[in-house]
């Protein structure tokens, strides 16, 4: 796959002749009809297109080509089960790009007027977005046996050093030292040790940090409240948010972000084993509240809560997390709109604007005092981590989370059950895992380049 820029009214290399190509008109009329027509013009794939954006007025074009150029990556994209092969034994980091099968397509994107640069960097930036997206994709799209926690925590390190940022690895021991049972009690059923991953990149003392934390359930079997096998089904996907949010991270960093950026990932397995949690057991979370398991497949708010207390900690005043968390929003929602929540008006409203300017589907659902009753039933405990018998499931899960929120903190739950994976054939992107919402992410955090961000 490449993109070549060209320039009509210039001569020089934007000038070079076009092969005789398939033209194709951007619909602008709404980034995310814009995004879907370029998915599936991406799947489609053949031997050269042409993209003028004669009709898109000049201020939008710069802004357009790069939602263009992502778009097409995301429908281009497809996992190499070859180089699934030639991964065995070997690091993921360094074998990533054999993972991502894009094509040989050729996109020359036509300029009338738009200023040379700032479209050359849009196209770059669509296009790093683009290959972030399908990094995270692969991640997803990994069998569990291939990615685990220990070769997760390595993906993890090797990209902080490649980025030149702070990393930071607990392992079993120093979460037992520091008292974060939600994530050690998810993991006490598996053979691999529990991690809590954070990178940092400090860029302004002046800025506050803003953490961004994802679920990384390398594999959900749901504990001894074992899923069915059509349940079971895909549950390597529950780490989506954890890969989505670092290659958030990633772009963000390798375009000179000048946010304080710290990236939270909690890593376990929920399998069933002798040390297993069981429905009924106590934990205390690593901000002293203790939990009753009611649920032992409602796990990933356990260790999302840990990994929320751990953020505050270090000094994040913005948080935001991504999990595949509840199917009750996927039920509310759909396949392809992610459950918002917020304990910040303001906060919600740019991050829905973003989402919208990023081509992706959010809708803010309910956080109230009455869901939070739904989860104080417990005798023996703060809190329980599931309603029994009760509904409006996302807005419990998202409750149980803000309890973990301390005041003061801006805080963004996303809920990506529908939008993380693709479960079915599909004309816009290859079945497996999404990178839903990065692009969203990442446009949102932008902002705050412009002081006008969360």
């Amino acid at each position: 796959m490449k993109f070549i820029l060209k320039y009509p009214q210039t001569s020089g290399m934007g000038a070079l002749d076009m092969p005789a190509c398939t033209e194709v008109i951007p619909d602008h009329t709404d980034a995310g009809r814009l995004a879907e027509q370029f998915n599936r013009l991406g799947k489609q794939r053949g031997d050269c297109f042409k993209i003028p954006l004669d009709k898109i007025p000049l201020e939008q074009q710069s802004e357009a080509a790069r939602l263009i150029v992502r778009a097409v990556c995301q429908g281009a994209y497809r996992f190499r089960k070859e180089g699934l092969k030639d991964l065995q034994g070997k690091d993921i980091f360094r074998m990533r790009e054999s993972l991502a099968d894009f094509g040989d397509t050729v996109f020359y994107i036509e300029s009338h007027g738009a200023e040379d640069a700032e479209l050359e960097r849009a196209v770059r930036y669509g296009e790093l977005e683009g290959r972030c997206m399908a990094h995270a994709r692969s991640l997803g799209n990994l069998p569990a046996n291939y990615l685990g926690t220990e070769e997760f925590t390595a993906y993890i390190r090797d990209l902080g050093a490649d980025l030149g940022v702070a990393c930071r690895i607990l392992g079993r021991e120093e979460l037992k030292a520091q008292g974060f049972g939600g994530i050690l009690a998810v993991n006490r059923g598996s053979a691999q040790e529990p991690k809590l991953a954070v990178l940092t990149a400090e860029r302004g003392v002046e800025r506050p940090l803003t953490a961004l934390v994802g679920k990384g359930i390398l594999f959900d079997s749901g504990g001894y409240h074992l899923k069915s096998i059509e349940g079971m089904e895909g549950m390597k996907f529950d780490m989506c948010g954890a890969a989505n949010v670092l290659e958030a991270f990633e772009i963000l960093v390798r375009e000179g972000t000048k946010e304080n950026l710290m990236a939270v990932l909690p890593l376990a397995e929920n399998a069933i084993g002798p040390e297993a949690c069981r429905m009924g057991d106590v934990i205390t979370m690593g901000n002293g509240c203790t939990v009753e398991i009611y649920n032992t497949d409602a796990e990933g708010r356990l260790i999302l809560a840990d990994a929320l207390v751990y953020a505050q900690q270090q000094g994040a005043e913005r948080i935001l997390d991504l999990a595949t968390l509840t199917y009750s929003c996927q039920a509310a929602l759909g396949d392809n709109m992610t459950g918002m929540f917020s304990n910040d008006d303001f906060v919600s409203s740019g991050f829905a604007c973003a989402a919208r300017k990023a081509g992706e589907r959010v809708w803010r659902l309910p956080l109230d005092r009455h869901y939070r009753e739904l989860l104080a039933w417990s005798n023996t405990a703060d809190l329980a981590n599931y309603a029994p018998g009760k509904s409006a499931g996302a807005s419990v899960a998202a409750c149980f989370l803000e309890e973990f929120i301390q005041e003061g903190v801006a805080w963004i739950h996303l809920d990506a059950v529908g939008p993380s994976v693709m479960r079915g054939k599909d004309d816009r992107m290859a079945e497996g895992a999404t990178g839903a919402n990065i692009a969203s992410i990442v446009t949102f955090l932008e902002k705050g380049n412009r002081d006008d961000g969360l």
